[in-house]
């Protein structure tokens, strides 16, 4: 059975995969199983015909919106980690000393920033919560007595009956 059929999206994800890494070696494109139902013997695509390449710093920028700087500096990193032929792809010890990789600590400030800032904020909802029970249930409001209206209708203080006696 011809795998085209059993896998009809595998073409499109071929497709995609040239179009974001360019053209796939034939030796790799022709190398497989199931390589003859993909491509030609020239290693072109059998189903589709045009390609519309658009190398990955580009969708980092057009599509993501990524800064020119960090949409090469990530490309830099992922391009070869993508490469077609696995010889070629460097190892998990070569990615970690990858200068993208090493710039981690400056893409976690945003981070320890947004803990430090929730932290604070959350300090400043215990002391306004305490300081909504130190003062009880007190009625703001337009219709409210003015603080000496209050102090009569309450109980005199120690200071009020001793400079009227």
């Amino acid at each position: 059975m011809n795998a085209m059929l059993l896998f009809p999206s595998v073409q499109d994800h071929l497709a995609l995969m040239m179009e974001l890494l360019g053209m796939m070696p034939r030796k790799i494109a022709l190398g497989g199983r199931y390589s003859r139902d993909f491509f030609n013997r020239y290693g072109d695509l059998r189903h589709i015909r045009r390609l519309r390449f658009w190398p990955l710093n580009k969708v980092l920028m057009e599509k993501y919106e990524f800064n020119e700087q960090d949409a090469n500096g990530m490309t830099d990193f992922l391009v070869p980690i993508l490469d077609f032929v696995p010889e070629k792809r460097p190892t998990a010890a070569q990615c970690l000393l990858h200068p993208w990789i090493d710039a981690g600590p400056r893409l976690l400030e945003p981070l320890q920033t947004q803990v430090a800032v929730s932290e604070k904020k959350k300090r400043e909802m215990d002391d306004m919560e305490a300081m909504e029970v130190a003062m009880g249930n007190i009625d703001i409001s337009a219709d409210s007595k003015p603080a000496k209206h209050l102090q009569s209708t309450s109980k005199p203080s120690k200071a009020a009956t001793s400079s009227s006696a």
